[in-house]
């Protein structure tokens, strides 16, 4: 079994890999779920707010059917599908600011991880529902558990402004669910750190080449130090060293902002969004090294002038797809600096349009989650459902402890 083998087993290549298609009529047909139930949910807060009217006067002084700010009588404008990943993405980049205004440090993955619970919990969830603001310290947290990165829930919840430890636990379980609960995230930082190492090793002369390659490590180590200087070329150190340490730093920035904000990890493997980031970072490095696997592959020979003139010459079937796979992700990694930042005034718009068609219902989840756990008890009322349960559950227990006991012990003279 390869590598490709063990990926296709993951929980993110089976429930988290689509193709753009599926993706978008995913996202269309949460959007068109959520914004029925949004409607009805108003409408029926909008009834028992009237009913509570005609019985006791006005409530809080909103006029018959209306409630909360909703008006049940006007139907009501829902956000559209590009609005809530505009919307998502901004509360993206929130979660990454969050992740760095606490006093201690949180690791990269950690961030990356969050983004993602973030980003997967919202395919199948609308902010129209649950808002960003109630999700994100609960996904940031999550990831610090499933990430081993421990940190106690007080401390946590002390480094956020306005919120309670209850406030983030609420959330917890209904991520969760829309997780499947399959909490595993591969990223492409680790396989980033690999290919650097093997860049350093190229070299030195001391890479461990495959059989059948043509070349010794001692010829490659001699024409990565001719490689030509390509559109990052201004300040490239004349060391091969520096010059990879740079292309690493430029990698890393890329795979810390663009690669987790942008829909990458849906739609390209770890491995092909770090040769992407690699690609943006420093091109000759990139198809460089790759010549190195490909012993088939052949470059345009030394001396290089410029990286216009670098390039395969002869290219293997697998090469060819992988490459166009790469200037699929760089275009995309590359499009995040352009769409990334959403103008402040399309926010406020999109904020104020939620406003008006949130899920009344689904506000409070520190009293959901409180009722929950009462097993059907809303307000100290329980279920009747809830409470039969409960009693047989109980005379259950009992006999079972009697069975087990013999039964509680009788004074003298009682029969």
């Amino acid at each position: 079994m390869n590598e490709d083998d063990l990926y296709r087993t993951s929980s993110q290549y089976r429930y988290w890999s689509f193709t753009p298609e599926a993706l978008a009529s995913l996202r269309a047909n949460t959007n068109s779920a959520a914004s029925a139930r949004v409607k009805a949910a108003i409408k029926r807060d909008g009834s028992k707010a009237t009913g509570q009217s005609n019985g006791n006067g006005a409530t809080n002084g909103a006029p018959h059917g209306e409630a909360n700010g909703h008006d049940s009588s006007v139907d009501v404008e829902c956000l559209t599908v590009e609005e809530e990943a505009k919307f998502v993405r901004y509360y993206c980049t929130v979660c990454l600011q969050l992740s760095d205004s606490f006093d201690f440090p949180i690791p990269i993955h950690v961030k990356a991880t969050a983004v993602q619970y973030i980003k997967r919990f919202y395919l199948t969830n609308s902010p129209m529902t649950y808002h960003p603001k109630q999700i994100i310290p609960s996904a940031l947290f999550l990831a610090t558990k499933t990430e081993n990165y421990y940190i106690a829930l007080t401390k946590f919840a002390r480094g956020i402004k306005k919120t309670s430890e209850a406030d983030i636990l609420a959330p917890e379980f209904i991520i969760t669910q829309a997780l499947r609960f399959t909490f595993d995230v591969r990223h492409p930082h680790r396989a980033l750190k690999g290919v650097i190492m093997e860049l350093g090793a190229l070299s030195n002369g001391t890479a461990a080449l495959l059989p059948q390659h043509p070349k010794t490590s001692a010829q490659l180590k001699a024409e990565m130090a001719q490689l030509p200087r390509d559109g990052n070329d201004q300040g490239i150190p004349e060391r091969v060293s520096d010059r990879i340490n740079r292309a690493y730093e430029l990698a890393k920035g890329v795979l810390g902002s663009a690669a987790i904000l942008t829909d990458a990890y849906f739609l390209y493997t770890p491995s092909q969004i770090c040769f992407a980031a690699l690609y943006m970072a420093d091109a000759a490095l990139t198809l460089f090294y790759l010549s190195t696997k490909f012993p088939d592959a052949v470059l345009t020979p030394p001396p290089w002038e410029s990286g216009a003139g670098f390039k395969f010459v002869e290219t293997p079937a697998v090469l060819s797809k992988l490459l166009r796979v790469l200037e699929e992700v760089a275009g995309l990694l590359a499009g995040e600096d352009r769409t990334g930042r959403e103008a402040k005034e399309e926010l406020r718009r999109i904020d104020k349009k939620l406003y008006q068609c949130r899920n009344p219902e689904k506000m409070d989840l520190v009293g959901l989650n409180r009722a929950v756990k009462r097993d059907g008890a809303v307000e100290g009322e329980v279920s009747e459902s809830a409470a039969k349960r409960r009693k047989v559950e109980r005379e259950k227990e009992r006999k079972e402890g009697e069975d087990l006991f013999g039964g509680d012990l009788k004074k003298d003279g009682e029969s």
